[in-house]
């Protein structure tokens, strides 16, 4: 895990939004021999490989060959666009704060807060409804908007979730025939939870530090891995590189952006990284992405694979419940816009980071 002194100079980074940028760029991974049942071992095994590489390297990485047309994804980029276009009053009928267990729905600019600072951002918040909702953590009713303001929005998303777990069960087995432990990716992928977000991003106005937020401040992701479907707006998401600086990340044609969680970074004790992220969107137009976060069973214990765990690393990790540290980070990021924001920032202990 990165330690208390990577953590203060990324901190040192984010004051200022205008250093260099990173002329790196991600590598790309092609899927699609884990989704054809025809493909050889050998097809296979270049894609393993190729995603080896980039989630030990860079943990973030575009994926083609999910078998999702351009034509679908560009559906789901319009409704998003048309969920943000609603009058207030129909946004605010579904607030988060309104669910019963007060995670899901809609929440304000601002009122989604990153390391102690609101994001200029917002968003609808879905997560798999459970057979008997309750005011329990994470096991209320979901909140949708409703049919005469968007009509279909539910089922689309429902059906898009449906998709995506196919494609992350994928990765599943890649990693799998990467690493071995393949009894684990088994079990991350046998009932595998997941959570699925609309967000929208107004332009930034021009502003000198990063002191009163930005569009989401940088962090790691807290599941599997991360599908990102974003619109065409370049110049928004920006990547942690190992020498600090931020590689600039814009969507290509037909492709995710992935990004390696938690899950995955505790389970390789950060031989695959999970990587700081976060987004400036200073464009012209309103920004639209949906992210898909790909989860490991509610009730899993994620503990270190036998192998990569030294004498230099062995406290770094401990075994935990998946399920206890999404409720540990999710109920620390949001706050309503007229209540005061906690004194101390919602530190994401395993990364030491929002």
């Amino acid at each position: 895990m990165p330690d208390v002194s990577h953590f203060e100079k990324s901190n040192r980074l984010e004051e200022s939004l205008h250093e260099s940028l990173s002329k790196e760029r991600l590598p790309i991974v092609d899927i699609s021999p884990y989704l054809d049942s025809e493909s050889t071992q050998e097809e296979r095994e270049v894609c393993s490989k190729s995603l080896d590489s980039a989630c030990r390297r860079y943990g973030f990485f575009y994926v083609v060959g999910h078998g999702l047309p351009q034509e679908y994804l560009d559906s789901l980029l319009r409704l998003g666009h048309k969920f943000f276009e609603l009058p207030d009053e129909s946004k605010d009928a579904i607030r988060i704060f309104k669910s019963q267990d007060k995670v899901r729905g809609y929440q304000r600019i601002g009122e989604n807060v990153t390391y102690g600072k609101r994001d200029l951002q917002e968003a609808l918040d879905i997560y798999p409804e459970p057979e008997f909702p309750s005011e329990e953590p994470l096991n209320g009713s979901q909140l949708w908007p409703s049919e005469q303001d968007l009509p279909g929005f539910k089922s689309t998303m429902l059906e898009y979730s449906e998709k995506m777990k196919v494609v992350g069960k994928a990765f599943m087995r890649a990693m799998a025939d990467a690493l071995g432990h393949e009894e684990v990716f088994d079990e991350l992928q046998a009932d595998p939870y997941w959570v699925l977000r609309v967000i929208g991003y107004p332009p930034m106005k021009d502003k000198k530090s990063a002191e009163d937020g930005i569009s989401c401040g940088a962090h790691t992701d807290y599941g599997c891995l991360t599908f990102l479907l974003a619109d065409d707006t370049p110049g928004s998401l920006q990547v942690e590189a190992k020498d600090g600086s931020w590689i600039p990340v814009d969507p290509i044609p037909g492709g995710f952006i992935v990004n390696i969680g938690d899950i995955i970074d505790s389970l390789t004790v950060h031989t695959y990284k999970s990587t700081f992220h976060r987004v400036i969107h200073k464009g012209s137009r309103y920004r639209v992405s949906i992210p898909f976060f790909f989860e490991p069973s509610q009730h899993m214990t994620i503990r270190p694979l036998k192998g990569f765990v030294t004498p230099e690393n062995e406290d770094k990790v401990k075994e935990f419940k998946y399920f206890d540290h999404l409720k540990r980070m999710i109920y620390n990021h949001f706050v309503t816009n007229d209540k005061p924001l906690p004194d101390k920032p919602n530190v994401n202990e395993l990364t030491q980071r929002g």
